[in-house]
């Protein structure tokens, strides 16, 4: 979709256009929310134990949509909360960035093995085989996570560069 040129918006934000980005959080939003709750907590005040899944994913979904209404009927009110959410976004992505490398750090899935939890000594090769697998897994899923919050890290930080241009643009007209 290509914005049209009204209001504060101007041809510096049609190149970039938000309903990639607005597309883009939202999509994290519901990763984050789908995948993260299926997490295995390994301690207390990891990114399970937290309820990161359902913070993080609300406001990537509610940036999303905000970023796709300044996109969709562009005015300067609109996009200055546009801008606003998306500042607010980054900051989530930096806290969520610090929450997977915590967690990235922290994937040791063997203390599910231990002689109390397995009941027979024939299942415990069986049980370190699934705990190890799970744990390339959650390493797997946490580096994906850091990959694409980064890019929505940039994202963010794009967006609200080129809209705060734009709206200055719009204010040096007046």
């Amino acid at each position: 979709m290509i914005l049209p040129s009204l209001g504060c918006i101007q041809k510096s934000m049609q190149a970039f256009t938000p309903a990639v980005v607005g597309t883009f959080h939202i999509m994290m939003g519901l990763f984050n929310i789908g995948v993260g709750p299926g997490r295995t907590s390994t301690h207390p005040g990891d990114f399970n134990d937290l309820g990161a899944a359902y913070w993080l994913g609300s406001v990537f979904i509610i940036t999303g949509i905000f970023s796709l209404l300044a996109g969709w009927f562009p005015s300067c009110c609109l996009t200055g909360f546009a801008v606003s959410m998306n500042i607010i976004c980054a900051v989530f992505a930096i806290v969520g960035l610090v929450l997977y490398f915590m967690d990235l750090g922290d994937t040791d899935l063997l203390w599910m093995c231990e002689h109390g939890l397995v009941k027979a000594d024939l299942h415990v090769d069986s049980c370190i085989e699934v705990a190890l697998l799970a744990q390339r897994l959650l390493t797997f899923v946490d580096m994906t996570f850091i990959v694409l919050t980064v890019l929505l890290l940039l994202l963010c930080v794009c967006f609200a560069v080129l809209a705060i241009k734009a709206l200055m643009g719009q204010m040096k007209e007046y």
